[in-house]
C-alpha cells in the first residue's frame, strides 16, 4: 500500500517563488509507485488550496488556477480529507513556513509533518536568537548589532555600529535566501540598507564583515540517526551570496568538499553536530559558516528547511555523499 504524503508550497513568504521551484524539484523526483501524493498550495495571501494541476503549473505560478479551497478540521485534526496517516512536507521557506507557525498549525491538529518542531524553527528562523544562542555555547559568530523599526534612532546606532570597520552586512533578523541583505561599504549607506531590511522583517541585524571563504554543511536524519555531509564552499563574484547569485544568475560556484586542511572541515563538522542538538533540529538541516584566511571560523546561520532546488546546495553536499535527490526525499519521507 503506498504511504499518503502531502506537497506544500507556495505561502506567504518573500521566498515564494524559491518554494515553487522546490516543490516542482521535489514531485519531479518522488517515487509515485512508493507515495500516493496530494498537493497543497499556499497563496501569497496566505489562502489554503488543494492543487490538482500539473508540476509544470507550480513552477510557471500559474497552479491556482486548478485549485480548490482547503478545509482543516482541528477536531480530528484533518486536513482536506486526506488519511490521517498522511505526512505533510512542507517545501517552503521563510516567514510563516519556516519560523515555526505553519509547524505549530500542524503540531496543534496533530499531523505528522517533516522538519524542525516549532520552537526550534523559530529560534532557527530568528538570526539574533541563533547568535546569541551559539555565542553563549562558545561557538565564534560575528559580532553583530540588532535594531528595532519601532525604536530606530539613526544616530545612536551609527555611533554603536562606529566599533565595527565598513564594509558592514545588514540585514532581516528573521528572512531567508539573503533577500533585503545589503553589504554596506559605509554609513551615507547604512540608513537606506537598514529601511531595506525592514522590508522583510521587523528587526534588522548589522553585522561585521568577515572576509573569508563561505561554507556549508549538511544534516540529515537516516533510519533515526542523523548523519552530515561533507563540508562544501562557495565561490561567487558578487560581493556577497546575495538571492540573485543564489537563483537567478548561476554563476556561484561549488566545491564539494571544499578545499580546507582537515582540522578545519573537522572543526566545522563539530560545530555543526553540536548546533544540531542545541537548536532542537531534526530530520534535516543546512548550517552555514565562514572560514577566513587565518583559519578562524564563524558560525553564520541554520536553514531548517534547505532549498530544494536543481542549484541548492543541500541536494548537492548529499548527492557527493551518494544519496540521489530521489533518496533524499525517500529517507525523509520515511522519518515516521
Amino acid at each position: 500500500m503506498k504511504k499518503s504524503v502531502c506537497i506544500l508550497f507556495g505561502g506567504k513568504s518573500e521566498e515564494y517563488e524559491v518554494s515553487l521551484r522546490s516543490a516542482y524539484s521535489v514531485l519531479c523526483s518522488i517515487d509515485t509507485e512508493r507515495y500516493e501524493i496530494a498537493k497543497i498550495g499556499i497563496t501569497r495571501g496566505g489562502k489554503w488550496l488543494r492543487f490538482l494541476g500539473s508540476n509544470e503549473d507550480i513552477l510557471s505560478d500559474r497552479w491556482e488556477l486548478s485549485a480548490l479551497p482547503v478545509h482543516i478540521d482541528f477536531s480530528t485534526g484533518c486536513v482536506d480529507n486526506l488519511m490521517l496517516d498522511t505526512v505533510f512536507f512542507p517545501v517552503m521557506h521563510g516567514s510563516y513556513c519556516e519560523d515555526g507557525r505553519l509547524q505549530g498549525i500542524f503540531e496543534s491538529i496533530g499531523a505528522r509533518y517533516i522538519g524542525c518542531h516549532s520552537v526550534s524553527s523559530f529560534l532557527c528562523m530568528d538570526k539574533h536568537l541563533t547568535k546569541i544562542i551559539a555565542s553563549e555555547n562558545s561557538i565564534p559568530t560575528a559580532r553583530g548589532l540588532c535594531v528595532r523599526k519601532n525604536n530606530l534612532d539613526f544616530k545612536k546606532i551609527c555611533k554603536d555600529v562606529s566599533i565595527f570597520a565598513y564594509p558592514v552586512f545588514v540585514k532581516p533578523v528573521s528572512s531567508g535566501s539573503s533577500r533585503g541583505a545589503s553589504l554596506v561599504k559605509n554609513e551615507s549607506e547604512l540608513f537606506g540598507a537598514i529601511i531595506n531590511a525592514f522590508k522583510f522583517s521587523d528587526s534588522a541585524l548589522i553585522e561585521e564583515y568577515i572576509k573569508g571563504i563561505e561554507c556549508e554543511i549538511g544534516a540529515l536524519e537516516v533510519d533515526g540517526k542523523v548523519i552530515f555531509s561533507e563540508v562544501g564552499s562557495l565561490d561567487y563574484a558578487s560581493d556577497f551570496y546575495d538571492y540573485d547569485t543564489k537563483y537567478l544568475s548561476n554563476k556561484a560556484k561549488c566545491s564539494i568538499p571544499a578545499v580546507l586542511p582537515d582540522h578545519i572541515t573537522d572543526k566545522i563538522k563539530e560545530y555543526a553536530k553540536k548546533l544540531y542538538s542545541i537548536f532542537g533540529c531534526r530530520h534535516l538541516s543546512r548550517l552555514d559558516f565562514f572560514v577566513t584566511d587565518s583559519g578562524k571560523i564563524y558560525f553564520n546561520e541554520i536553514n531548517t528547511m534547505p532549498g530544494f532546488t536543481k542549484t541548492s546546495m543541500f541536494p548537492m553536499l548529499f548527492a557527493h555523499s551518494g544519496y540521489s535527490f530521489t533518496e533524499i526525499i525517500d529517507i525523509l519521507l520515511n522519518c515516521y
